[in-house]
């Protein structure tokens, strides 16, 4: 899906690294489950780490 988004995207804008992000998602959501290879975020997903890294970073 064209709008959905990657930790990458979130790491450029957020002005932090992609592990950080991932790091983020592990541990609020868990491992990816084995038949998935990367993670793609809804928007839903996308503005809560927003909220999360913008909140910290305040």
């Amino acid at each position: 899906m064209a709008d959905d988004t990657t930790p990458s995207d979130l790491a450029r804008e957020l002005g932090v690294t992609p592990l950080t992000i991932r790091n983020y998602l592990r541990s609020r959501w868990g491992k990816l489950p084995p038949h998935e290879t990367r993670w793609v975020l809804t928007d839903a997903r996308a503005s809560e780490v927003r909220a999360y890294f913008r909140g910290r970073s305040l």
